[in-house]
């Protein structure tokens, strides 16, 4: 029975022993879990004794460890320094943690965390020929590393490397000329980026390649070159509370930079970015948005933002409602240029508002040749700025803004150059600049010069003052209107060299243009009107082409000279009650004479040529007011040697009182002498002061004003100047007396008759002619 018995325990044993080995071979045990003792510096390990479908590799740092971590399996792993501990000895530049994967292997990172201190290189990588996928979970450093963090697929392979969370609260910084952290592959995706800590490097983030969906940084990313550096790669959102900083000297450092195709699509900056060179550039590659907004800050000491040669910044938005406690307002600002756009550049908008600032000391926004803003230019609100230095606030060099430039709501652009916005070169600006709103500015002129153009209408509008003029020179061009409108100011408008202004000018009630000088050479000059309807005095200068007329109809004074060969071709009207000076000069030209409808007084001095208006009339007064000609040289036809008559007309005629008019004698009918009204009709002759000629006294003109009476004298031996004069009587008498010895007369009277009475001149002529 006994020896029964233990067959029978012995049977059962060998049962189990069988089912516990057969259980074992299809069984995997776990991987070693292993754990550093600082007491005694030796590696303890221990098996696991329970089965586990998924496998865990599980690594904790809790004291110092000097050897490398490596990981090459596919895992998941998890590495944990924790704090107190230490992985790495000092001074240590190579890698410290080495996880990577070969093949088309996977590998699979859950958790890599830091708590205490890494002497060494992170890296996450692949060996040769990579096509698997490395996963990384979660990257969280809130201790201290010395040394690179690297996450990349390299060498063009095909592999993917996916980054769920890397997220930085304590410091990882570079003692040698490597990258802080740097990413690359161009299938490495980051979903989410944050740093509250501090990273510094050559360039304090790098990506290279790839892709990161969210970048936030509310600490502070430091690089010797570019602080965050995108070499092909692509940000979809970078939020900026904190610092970004580029210590870079050269052209090609900058708080952030784009390179070889890099984008950020989406920029929010309520921080600081700043550079010993540009705040932010493109040299190859594309911003999206760019909002500043809550104090944020974009410097460079050359430059602000640089847009390079033929790439693109999308749109840019400051927002300066918010300050920071310091003050600090929100903007771009750069030792030389704000905003910078090179040759070839491209942006779509630009819009400042509630205080935002764009500002260099050369110049605040410049356009190069060939760079573009598609979309409008627009700056609003109090406080909201453009300034420039020695160039301009904005400065157009050869650039094209498609869109127009708006200036609203207490908004300014200034330069210490007096120009706040200078467009040169063969630079245009399609859409016209506005200027609008009280206490909305411009610091000096608009300047449109070279061959630039402007090819809409320029508004100073409800209240808005130009602290300037408008000039327009060279071979520049305005297709548009200017207007002066709703109480606002503009210091004057200059058209000179070849310029042409193809709109018209208007000056609205209650606003003020003190001044417009035409002096252009080209056939347009000013092609439209002038129209003046302010209270405040208006001076007009023309010595070349203005192709409408000008019109006074406010209460505002207005002195017009046209001198120098200038001509207006509209003619001149006063209709307001502002009064009115006209000169024109010797060889200048009114054409369509000069009409008074208003209660304005209406003073004129003529030494060139008034052509009549459509009812033939030369000055037409249908108004209250009194006109004066102070002088009026009465001109002759070089063809038919008749007066050039002076026509007065209109209900108010008997207003028109004549100072003075001087003959034109040269080339004079002398038959034209003998009636008044064929030098001036239509006034009443009581208001006639004095008729002259302008010659050397072989004439003498004598006019009484009360009878009306014009007497003609000659004096043929007046002065050697008169020899032509003399000349062509003795031929006139000459001709006569041939008539009368034809006639069978040998001695003649002829006379010379005037509208009051018949005058002679008896002649004797003994011979034949």
């Amino acid at each position: 029975m006994g020896k029964s018995h233990l067959n029978s325990k012995k049977i059962v044993l060998s049962l189990a022993t069988i089912s516990f080995l057969t259980s074992c071979a299809n069984a995997t045990l776990n991987s070693e879990i292993k754990t550093y003792d600082e007491a005694n510096k030796n590696t303890k390990a221990r098996s696991a004794s329970m089965y586990s479908p998924q496998a865990r590799i599980n690594t904790t740092v809790s004291s110092s460890e000097t050897s490398t971590i490596n990981i090459s399996d596919s895992g998941p792993h998890t590495i944990i320094i924790q704090s107190g501990g230490t992985l790495g000895s000092i001074g240590n530049n190579d890698r410290i943690i080495y996880a990577h994967a070969n093949g088309s292997n996977t590998l699979t990172l859950t958790n890599l965390t830091n708590k205490g201190t890494i002497n060494g290189n992170v890296n996450v990588e692949h060996d040769n020929d990579f096509k698997g996928t490395i996963t990384v979970n979660t990257f969280e450093n809130t201790g201290q590393v010395n040394g690179q963090i690297y996450m990349g697929v390299w060498g063009g392979n095909s592999g993917t490397l996916n980054i769920d969370k890397f997220n930085n609260s304590g410091t990882i910084a570079v003692s040698n000329n490597n990258q802080g952290v740097f990413f690359e592959g161009k299938n490495t995706n980051i979903q989410a980026f944050n740093n509250n800590g501090f990273i510094s490097g050559s360039e304090g983030v790098s990506l290279s390649s790839g892709t990161i969906n969210s970048f936030n940084n509310n600490g502070t990313i430091n690089g010797n070159s570019s602080g965050i550096f995108v070499y092909g790669g692509n940000i979809q959102t970078l939020e900026n509370s904190g610092t970004i900083i580029s210590n870079g000297n050269y052209s090609n450092h900058a708080g952030i930079k784009l390179e070889n195709g890099g984008s950020i699509e989406n920029i929010i900056n309520t921080g600081t970015i700043k550079s010993n060179h540009s705040g932010i550039m493109v040299t190859w590659g594309k911003f999206g948005t760019l909002t500043i907004r809550d104090g944020g800050v974009i410097h460079g000491k050359y430059i602000g933002i640089g847009v390079g040669q033929w790439q693109t910044l999308g749109d840019l938005y400051i927002d300066g409602a918010s300050s920071k406690k310091d003050g600090t307002v929100s903007g771009v600002y750069g030792d030389s240029y704000g905003i910078s756009l090179d040759v070839g550049s491209r942006t779509q908008k630009i819009e400042l508002t509630n205080g935002g600032v764009i500002k260099g000391n050369i110049s605040g926004i410049r356009l190069d040749s060939g760079a573009s803003l598609s979309g409008e230019m627009i700056l609003s609100g109090e406080g909201s700025r453009v300034e420039g230095g020695s160039d301009a606030g904005i400065f157009n060099f050869g650039g094209k803004i498609e869109g127009s430039i708006k200036v609203e709501d207490g908004a300014t652009i200034t330069a210490t150059s007096s120009q706040a916005i200078s467009n040169v070169g063969s630079g245009s600006i399609t859409g016209g600049i506005t200027v609008s709103g009280e206490n909305t500015k411009l610091e000096g002129n608009i300047i449109n010069a070279d061959s630039a153009s402007i090819g809409s209408d320029i508004k100073i509008e409800n209240g808005a003052k130009v602290e300037g003029g408008l000039v327009n020179q060279g071979n520049g061009s305005i297709s548009g209107s200017v207007q002066v409108s709703g109480g606002s100011t503009i210091d004057s408008i200059t058209n000179e060299g070849n310029g042409a202004i193809s709109g018209s000018i208007t000056v609205d009630k209650d606003s003020k243009l003190d001044s417009i000088t035409n002096t252009s050479t080209s056939d347009t000059g000013i092609s439209g009107s002038i129209t003046n309807n302010s209270d405040n005095k208006l001076e007009i200068s023309n010595s070349g082409n203005i192709g409408g007329k000008i019109e006074s109809t406010g209460a505002a004074d207005m002195v017009i000279n046209n001198n120098g060969g200038g001509t207006i071709s509209g003619g001149i009207s006063s209709s307001g009650s502002g009064n009115t000076s006209i000169s024109n000069s010797q060889g200048s030209t009114i054409n369509n004479g000069i009409t008074v409808s208003g209660s304005a007084q209406v003073e004129i001095s003529n030494q060139g040529s008034v052509g009549k208006d459509e009812n033939g009339n030369t000055v037409t007064n249908n108004g209250s007011g009194s006109v004066g000609i102070k002088d009026w040289v009465v001109s002759t036809d070089k063809e038919t040697g008749k007066l050039d008559t002076v026509v007065v007309g209109g209900s108010g005629k008997d207003n028109v009182k004549v100072e003075n008019i001087t003959v034109d004698q040269s080339n004079v009918n002398l038959e034209e002498l003998g009636n008044i009204n064929n030098i001036i009709s239509g006034v009443n002759q009581g208001n006639i002061g004095n008729i002259g000629t302008n010659g050397g006294g072989e004439i003498s003109l004598s006019y009484d004003p009360l009878t009306g009476k014009l007497s003609t004298d000659y004096h043929l031996n007046a002065s050697i100047s008169g020899a032509t004069f003399r000349s062509l009587i003795s031929t006139t008498s000459r001709r006569s007396t041939f008539i009368d010895n034809v006639m069978g007369n040998s001695m003649q009277t002829f006379a010379l008759a005037s509208s009051s009475k018949s005058q002679s001149i008896a002649m004797s002529e003994k011979g034949n002619l």
